[in-house]
């Protein structure tokens, strides 16, 4: 038994490679016979047309209960009610679909989240055990042993499931029982361990389950079952997705169906004003790749609001540490129009450390997926506004370009090419200020590196900390019938964290988008591009190689650029800026920053007075175009 609980983000299930029909090694078809002799014979198996178990489940801080209905050869459906979070999941055999566990919002699956959810409940079901192995192919892959003993391992992979990888299941040498499950979901491992095997509803069954991602081993997942019963009545079981969408309820404040909200676009981030249970508006961050809506820990704790157990969260760089809290509002507004919550579970991190010093200001949070996806999105970049649509009055655009949407997971995605032949799939992430971002295994995949042009290192931030990458600039980028020149592109030197995804080929962010009017369309799976003011523009690279970063009052040097015009001009990473071109550092904007030490013209001489060790001295910098 495997409790799947990919609507929460915390685990997802994954297997299999294409295969045409069933291919079953001899020794593997050995161990596959020992284990049905092991847990009962085959006849009890060939008996079992349906199974209902009941757990207790534990994780993440919380504890609560899951049941789960199987019926072969492909449905399941279960419920889980873990701490503060209800969810539910179910597969008819032909679609797939989930609860989003923060709002109940139902979800139909598509492209690999679809094929992932089938690949998993073939898995649940033990279809590999079936006389013709479900249709799968299995292999030996070797022996292994660990502290509690020796084990025979299948490579196993479901029928007909694309390029997923297989699983690999451990078999006691000792008992013929299964003991361990590995499955590779992107970059990440999800392990599954099997114990305390039992005599229940004719067949030995594993009451203790344990799953764990080892990268993220604070986030164990562990149901204990108390009851089993085989071939029972499933008539009143909803394996078929519910009608509508569900979820938390949904208050229009001007326009039914529409809400017009202005965005303040700064340090090519969207910041939109949201009100929390009623209080004063705050700034917040509008980010499609962020997993679930954020407040920061300090803002919460400042609200009374209180935060419950604890994950690791994966960030673009890193992973995080995560609590959750629920508010009894969210209401995202401009004026008297806009669009409020009820009711919401939200994540509560740790977000200003790292964050307030690049923004040059605090935040009190992050809107993401679960409040994104409720809505048709459009963000004209030009006019400085954001539109939120109800999906069910949404007429598209007559004008533009309609591109398919891939949504693996909670981030949307498009197609995009590199120099017209490096194709892959990218993450539109509303809440990157990068152009484009490579993931490392794509990039070394294709040799990118060493086709960059004049390349620079380079460090950004995201959730979980700090990340290392190479600036430069390739020949072309394209989506769809749009394509430019000289785009600029990071390769991600990232080992773990989004930025090492395998599955996508990287991020695109607000400087591509930019470009554009961008609407998104979730539940449609469609986006929107309509060339804007800045399609043509060339993207711009600092002309002074300096990074400043804000703490308080004070204006620093987080980072200078070797051979940059601000290393030649003699300043050095920790110096403190005091004035920049005359006027006093604090006085700045970021957005003023970027438009003199991107946008001014080449040669013009930029005065600095700086602090060092208490020590203030003037210099020059010249700006100079760094990346040709």
């Amino acid at each position: 038994m495997t409790i799947r609980t990919t609507s929460l983000s915390f685990l997802a299930c994954v297997a299999a490679t294409r295969v045409a029909c069933a291919d079953v090694s001899p020794d593997a078809a050995r161990v596959i016979a020992r284990y049905l002799e092991a847990t009962g014979g085959t006849a009890a198996a060939a008996a079992e047309h349906s199974t209902y178990t009941h757990a207790r489940v534990e994780g993440f801080g919380f504890s609560g209960t899951t049941e789960t209905w199987n019926v072969g050869p492909d449905r399941q459906y279960s419920r889980t009610e873990l701490g503060p979070f209800k969810l539910e999941e179910g597969t008819d055999g032909a679609v797939s679909w989930r609860t989003d566990p923060t709002t109940g919002r139902v979800t139909r699956l598509a492209d690999r989240d679809s094929v992932e959810a089938r690949v998993g409940v073939w898995f649940e079901l033990e279809r590999w055990a079936d006389p013709d192995a479900g249709g799968g192919h299995l292999e030996l892959a070797g022996h292994e042993r660990d502290s509690l003993g020796a084990y025979t391992v299948l490579a196993v992979s479901a029928p007909d499931e694309g390029d997923l990888k297989p699983r690999r299941l451990w078999f006691s040498d000792a008992t013929g029982l299964l003991a361990r499950e590995e499955a590779q979901h992107d970059q990440s491992q999800i392990v599954t361990t099997y114990s305390d095997w039992r005599l229940a509803a004719g067949r030995q069954r594993p009451f203790v389950t344990a799953t764990v991602t080892p990268m993220m081993p604070a986030n164990q997942l562990r149901t204990l079952a108390d009851s089993f019963a085989v071939n029972v009545d499933v008539s009143h079981v909803p394996f078929a997705a519910p009608g509508g969408g569900g979820g938390n309820a949904l208050a229009w404040k001007k326009t039914p169906g529409e809400a017009v909200l202005p965005f303040e676009y700064r340090a090519r981030h969207l910041w939109l004003k949201a009100s929390i249970d009623g209080g004063p508006p705050q700034d917040f961050l509008f980010d499609t790749g962020a997993s679930i809506t954020v407040l920061d820990s300090a803002f919460a704790a400042a609200h009374g609001l209180h935060a419950q157990g604890q994950m690791q969260a994966a960030g673009a760089g890193a992973s995080g540490t995560a609590s959750f809290t629920t508010i009894g509002s969210l209401a995202v507004q401009s004026g008297d129009d806009g669009v409020e919550l009820r009711d919401l579970k939200v994540a509560v991190m740790s977000v200003n450390p790292t964050f307030s010093r690049f923004f040059w200001r605090d935040m009190a949070g992050v809107l993401g997926y679960d409040f994104i996806s409720r809505f048709v999105v459009t963000v004209d970049y030009d006019k400085g506004v954001l539109t939120l649509h109800d999906p069910k009055t949404f007429t598209a655009p007559a004008t533009g370009a309609a591109l398919p949407m891939v949504l693996n997971g909670i981030v949307p995605a498009v197609k995009a090419t590199l120099d017209g032949k490096y194709d892959g799939l990218f993450r539109l992430d509303l809440g990157s200020s990068s152009t484009v971002d490579l993931h490392a295994p794509f990039a070394q995949r294709n040799g990118l590196e060493k086709r960059l042009r004049d390349t620079r290192p380079v460090t950004g931030a995201g959730f979980g900390g700090q990340f290392e990458s190479t600036l430069g600039r390739m020949h072309t980028m394209a989506i769809g019938p749009y394509r430019w020149s000289d785009p600029m592109v990071s390769i991600s030197h990232a080992t773990e964290g989004a930025f090492a995804s395998e599955d996508f080929a990287g991020n695109i962010g607000n400087r591509i988008l930019e470009r554009f009017k961008v609407t998104l369309d979730y539940d449609q799976r469609r986006i929107w591009l309509e060339p804007g003011a800045r399609y043509t523009a060339r993207d711009e690279f600092t002309h002074t190689g300096l990074l400043l970063t804000r703490e308080g009052d004070r204006v620093l040097a987080e980072s200078v650029l070797s051979g940059s015009p601000a290393e030649r001009a003699g300043v050095r990473e920790g110096d403190e800026l005091l004035a920049i071109d005359g006027r006093a550092a604090s006085q700045w904007t970021p957005q003023a920053l970027d438009d003199l030490f991107e946008r001014d013209a080449e040669g013009r001489r930029v005065a600095l007075r700086l602090s060092r060790d208490g020590k203030e001295r003037a210099a020059t910098m010249t700006l100079h175009e760094m990346l040709r």
